[in-house]
């Protein structure tokens, strides 16, 4: 009798059996294709001095603290990307590339500390974290059906002489690493079952998007940013 022919290539599920978190780190994404889930791009963040007949709906611009004061400034629902049940399977990724734009100034009479520090702020709503038993570690509250997540994207600290002005402009882009959100990070960082880990992925989510920005010693400051979702 002749014998069966073997496979020649192995599935997802047995390459990953194949492989421990010790061996690859990440063992349940594995030999899996990427899924891309959508792109979404913020709204943008002003900090200036005046904010007459600015359109909300194409910036949020706030009236900043005047020199040397800093000002923060938190912004939600400036993007939203939502997700169909099953979308991914054990892993959502990111790309995220801001944009910033700052014209430094100091007319202080004096030596000034310079400073902008910008995080998007991205929020996972999904069923699964409804229920009033799990209670986000971050906070010691219930998820509430939301988890929040903070992304550092950019950090500037400087220091200005008196009667000097200078303008900057960057835009760099942070990956993924061990992504939004895992399977296994929700179950080892956020303490959901296995079950409930998999029914995450399982539910359609809402992935929203927004920022804080800090700046100081600026005339003129704008934050955006683009981001897109992969799965496996």
């Amino acid at each position: 009798a002749s014998r069966a022919a073997l496979p020649l290539v192995l599935s997802p599920a047995v390459l990953a059996a194949a492989v421990t978190v010790e061996d690859v780190g990440d063992a349940d994404s594995f030999g899996k294709n990427v899924t891309y889930l959508g792109i979404a791009q913020s709204i943008g963040i002003t900090l200036t001095d005046d904010c007459t007949g600015t359109d909300p709906l194409v910036e949020r611009c706030t009236v900043q603290n005047a020199a040397p004061a800093f000002t923060t400034v938190i912004e939600n629902d400036l993007a939203v990307i939502n997700l169909p049940p099953k979308a991914t399977k054990t892993l959502m990724c990111f790309t995220l590339t801001p944009s910033i734009f700052v014209d430094w100034a100091n007319f202080t009479g004096s030596q000034q500390m310079a400073r902008f520090n910008a995080t998007a702020l991205i929020s996972i709503e999904n069923p699964v974290l409804a229920d009033p038993a799990l209670v986000d570690p971050a906070t010691g509250l219930p998820f509430n059906g939301v988890l929040e997540i903070g992304l550092t994207t950019w950090h500037h600290l400087q220091t200005m002489p008196d009667n000097s002005q200078e303008q900057e402009r960057s835009m760099q882009t942070r990956s993924c690493i061990a992504g939004l959100i895992s399977r296994r990070v929700l179950v080892d960082d956020y303490g959901l079952t296995d079950a409930q880990a998999k029914e995450f992925f399982k539910k359609a989510m809402s992935v929203r998007f927004g920022a804080r920005v800090t700046a100081a010693m600026s005339q003129y400051t704008n934050y955006f940013y683009g981001v897109r979702l992969y799965g496996d």
